[in-house]
């Protein structure tokens, strides 16, 4: 589901969302929100897909949140590239299909042959 951090779109699971609401919420001070720790960490595509991590350079932030943010881009990338090759899987066994049914066809026609049917 699309979800919105640091005013960018991304993709993220109830569970990931969930985990980055309490990682948020374990940084926060009466004088600091911790959402703040995501600013400037990332950047999505139209889709919410994490296509570059930027390293913190000028601000605070955590291990945990800087990892939370490569084991979201990880798993974004994975389940696309899962559905590529699901999808390339597919095509190829009904590929495969028809290139048994031309076989089987030339066996027959083979067979006819020989035995002077056709």
């Amino acid at each position: 589901m699309i979800r919105i951090i640091d005013n960018k779109k991304i993709w993220l699971t109830d569970d990931e969302f969930a985990l980055y609401q309490r990682i948020a919420k374990s940084y926060d001070r009466p004088n600091f929100d911790g959402r703040d720790l995501f600013k400037g960490l990332f950047e999505t595509d139209e889709d919410g897909v994490i296509i570059f991590l930027k390293p913190p350079t000028s601000k605070y932030t955590s291990m945990e949140v800087y990892m939370f943010l490569v084991s979201v881009m990880v798993h974004q990338h994975l389940g696309a590239a899962c559905q590529h090759v699901d999808k390339l899987a597919a095509h190829l066994d009904e590929k495969i299909k028809e290139v048994d049914q031309v076989i089987a066809e030339g066996r027959q026609l083979i067979n006819e042959l020989k035995t002077g049917r056709g």
